[in-house]
């Protein structure tokens, strides 16, 4: 069979120790790497394949955490904006005495002052290992959370203290429209405030109330010097009929009484001499009291002791007219 082609044989199986040698050495950082899921990578593309396998894995990972990182930042920027908003330094001033439930103001100052603690520097991510990086990335999204939790609890207790006061705020304003019927000035007020405490809107509610309270005092006021006023002219009235009593007891008792102690008297011879008259009272008041005039003497049988004036021949006494210095009437007389 020369000069035909032999048949192939199969290659002999090399001893253990020839195998060994043939096989090429893997680096000793490579196990591992193998163990964590490269062994695939490696069977389909070497150990080429699977170091990029491994650095798009720590790339991923790295923008995630960097991801958690921003979102964190913010989430405590957002706390430490409201903690230190208008919003709740208006609940956190709101007194025990203003809210219907006295425990929300409480419940808020507590809850504010834990909250300061949850305000801790946002870690930075590692670099270099990828379980590091996975592990930060964790806790870092813990602190995001906590920061949103802690702003929602504190606003959920802020709104608990202002709803609370707008209770008590509509209590109050309530019992004001009750008691103030028939105690305002214009009583548009209270339909006014009526209509606030409908919308429950604490600005227009706290604006209505004022509104009646000035209304009630405008009406006050008004009665007090309507009173006063009637008080005043009482008392001038009664002071004029006291004054008119006076007057006409003064015209009856006192005053002008006229003239005393003179006149004309009679003489011892019969006939009469004239007294000029003083005035008693003056410009006093009263009337003219005039002095009782001295009757007619009847002549006398056979003359009389002494002379006078005693009539005419007709048997009566003749009289004349006298007028006083002080320009009073005149007055009728005997003739002397």
């Amino acid at each position: 069979m020369s000069g035909s082609n032999p048949v192939p044989q199969p290659p002999t199986e090399p001893s253990g120790t020839a195998r060994a040698a043939s096989k090429p050495k893997r680096p000793k950082w490579l196990v591992p790497v193998i163990a964590g899921g490269c062994a695939v990578v490696l069977a389909a593309g070497g150990i080429g394949g699977c170091l990029y396998w491994n650095h798009d894995r720590l790339t991923a990972a790295s923008e995630e955490c960097a991801t958690s990182y921003d979102r964190a930042v913010k989430a405590r920027k957002k706390l430490t904006e409201y903690l230190k908003s208008d919003a709740l330094k208006t609940a956190i001033r709101v007194k025990d005495s203003e809210v219907k439930d006295a425990k929300t103001v409480g419940t808020l100052a507590s809850t504010v002052k834990a909250s300061e603690k949850t305000k801790t520097t946002v870690p930075e991510c590692p670099s270099g290992d990828r379980a590091d990086i996975e592990a930060m990335t964790k806790k870092i999204d813990g602190l995001a959370a906590a920061y949103a939790k802690t702003v929602n609890e504190v606003r959920g207790k802020a709104d608990a203290v202002n709803a609370s006061k707008l209770d008590k705020t509509v209590a109050d304003a309530t019992r004001i429209l009750n008691d103030s019927k028939g105690r305002v000035k214009d009583d548009k007020v209270r339909a006014a405030l009526e209509n606030a405490i409908k919308s429950k809107d604490g600005k227009a509610i706290s604006d209505a109330v004022k509104a009646v309270n000035d209304s009630i005092k405008a009406k006050s006021d008004a009665d007090a010097n309507a009173r006063a006023e009637k008080e005043k002219q009482a008392a001038d009235n009664a002071a004029q009929t006291s004054g008119n009593d006076s007057g006409s007891a003064g015209d009856t008792t006192g005053g002008y009484t006229g003239y005393t102690g003179g006149g004309y008297t009679q003489s011892q011879g019969g006939g009469y001499t004239y007294t000029p008259q003083q005035p008693t009272g003056g410009s006093t008041g009263g009337g003219y009291t005039p002095t009782p005039q001295p009757q007619p003497q009847q002549p006398s049988q056979g003359g009389g002791n002494g002379g006078g004036s005693t009539g005419g021949d007709d048997g009566y006494e003749n009289m004349c007219f006298a007028y006083p210095t002080d320009g009073s009437p005149a007055i009728q007389v005997p003739c002397s």
